[in-house]
């Protein structure tokens, strides 16, 4: 066997384990890039990078190899990357944690010069990723308001609430499959791929890059406009259809094929000789160590093939939290206040957490105001039972987040509540929430998910809650704030969570 052969065969080893030892996470990469249209782009990441790693190879790369045994610590670092981003249920640095490992193997088997000279197929591989989530929201309100704008210019009579607009012929909502998503991830995928294969100037391929976001960004703000004249010329179900049917894979493909031209036209990529020659002996990289027995690549395929079996069984040996019984809280009343308590009859919370071990519901009235206390406790927080929950799986009955009201964060007696703004037709109603970590008020979802994961680091069982507070906003998103301010300077946020045991060394809501 040459030392070619050698070399890819330790490199499928370790790819092989790497597969096998975290299968959920790629098992998880691939269900997201296969059923949700906006990282369907990831289906073809790993197909381009073979290709673009196959022209290398045909430059005679290969014969290049060089063991590189300290590449093991990336292979570790990816590693506690990877378990962190388990303790955390945070799916986005595993999957980070995966490629980055895959990359550290690379390097191993083959050493950094060669790993330099396919350093943009191996990146690339990044791409796979399901990233930008997080710009939904923004993209929702941006597309609403340039839209808004068109429509002013033009003369379309309208109304806007957010990303809500209504029409003589009735609402509509700029949704976030409205939103541009995956128009833009898509086209920055390609704008990427084009800087590689068309550019060598650093100035156009930065050029390349914004409008690979600017012009998927104005078409989408086109085609949101265009359905709306549509809609507004004849109905909502034809405009729908011509949106699915029209602007679908139709005009995301006339974007791409836009950017592609432009690249191409501008390209400066001239062919030259390769850099190594075919027969691989140019430069100072060497051949393949004399042996791949030798003991440095003995001791560095050891040391690869660890990591990734300690994570797997780490997880496995992790036993599964035990719950314990739980009181109920009494609903908190007061004596010569505004609030009047009201039958739970004819609560409207539009919140619900799944899987929480208790949960209750305080509603109010104060004059005209009505006032809904919502509290989860998750004793003790765990795999698939977290308090840290998206909107989108907690809302029920039909409402919806209203993406195009920009939150803020309220701070009140000393605990920070996000703020978010759901609707069901003509009801709105402002939503805060804030957590509780351990009896410690957190400032955030990201800062409970932090706390969460440094207890369990620790092998700790951490008992977490949530508390939502919603109102009504008919009169004004300024008014709802001062309503709930003024409620909980009446009513301090600990009173409607489940008490701590005192005298305790592990403190904790659970009823002896």
């Amino acid at each position: 066997m040459t030392s070619v052969h050698k070399a890819l065969a330790a490199l499928l080893i370790g790819l092989v384990l790497l597969v096998a030892a975290w299968w959920d996470t790629v098992a998880q990469i691939a269900y997201i890039v296969w059923n949700r249209d906006v990282f369907s782009h990831g289906i073809l990441v790993p197909f381009v990078s073979l290709w673009l790693l196959w022209r290398k190879l045909q430059e005679g790369l290969a014969a290049q190899a060089r063991v590189c045994p300290w590449a093991a610590l990336l292979l570790i670092v990816a590693t506690l990357l990877w378990l962190f981003g388990s303790v955390m249920e945070a799916s986005i640095i595993q999957h980070v944690a995966l490629v980055s490992a895959v990359q550290a193997i690379v390097i191993l088997v083959y050493g950094p010069r060669l790993y330099r000279e396919i350093l943009f197929p191996m990146l690339f591989l990044y791409l796979v990723i399901p990233f930008g989530s997080e710009l939904l929201g923004p993209l929702q309100r941006q597309t609403a308001t340039m839209v808004v704008w068109a429509l002013g210019v033009t003369g379309v009579e309208h109304q806007a609430d957010g990303v809500l607009i209504q029409l003589h012929n009735g609402l509509y909502e700029v949704a976030a499959a409205c939103a541009g998503l995956r128009f833009l991830i898509t086209s920055f995928v390609t704008g990427v791929l084009l800087c590689h294969l068309a550019f060598r100037s650093w100035l156009r391929r930065m050029g390349i890059i914004i409008a690979a976001i600017l012009v998927p960004i104005l078409a989408n703000v086109v085609r949101v406009f265009t359905t709306l004249l549509i809609a507004e010329a004849t109905d909502q179900d034809f405009a729908k259809s011509i949106d699915h049917v029209v602007y679908g894979w139709v005009f995301l493909s006339f974007v791409l094929l836009i950017l592609i031209s432009g690249a191409y036209r501008f390209s400066d990529l001239k062919d030259e000789g390769n850099d190594i020659p075919a027969d691989g002996q140019g430069g100072n990289g060497g051949r393949f160590s004399a042996n791949f027995s030798h003991w440095r690549a003995h001791a560095a395929f050891l040391v690869f093939l660890l990591p990734p079996v300690a994570s797997f069984w780490m997880l496995l040996g992790t036993a599964p939290a035990a719950t314990c019984a739980l009181g109920v809280v009494p609903q908190p009343v007061c004596t010569g206040c505004d609030y009047r308590p009201l039958p739970l009859l004819v609560q409207q919370q539009p919140f619900e957490l799944i899987g929480a071990d208790a949960s209750q519901t305080f509603l109010y009235r104060d004059g005209g105001q009505r006032i809904t206390v919502y509290t989860a406790l998750f004793a003790p927080d765990r795999e698939s039972h977290r308090v840290v929950q998206g909107a989108f799986k907690t809302l029920r009955h039909d409402w919806l987040v209203l993406a195009g009201a920009p939150p803020r964060g309220a701070f009140v007696g000393g605990v920070v509540f996000e703020e978010q703004v759901v609707w069901r037709g003509p009801e709105r109603q402002l939503v805060w929430r804030a957590y509780r970590v351990d009896g410690a008020f957190q400032s955030g979802a990201g800062a409970s998910k932090r706390a969460l994961a440094i207890a369990r680091l620790r092998g700790q069982q951490a008992y977490a809650a949530v508390m939502i507070l919603s109102t009504d906003m008919a009169n004004g998103i300024d008014e709802a704030r001062t309503h709930l301010e003024k409620f909980l300077s009446t009513f301090p946020a600990d009173s409607f969570l489940w008490g701590q045991r005192n005298g305790s060394e592990e403190t904790t809501p659970c009823v002896e």
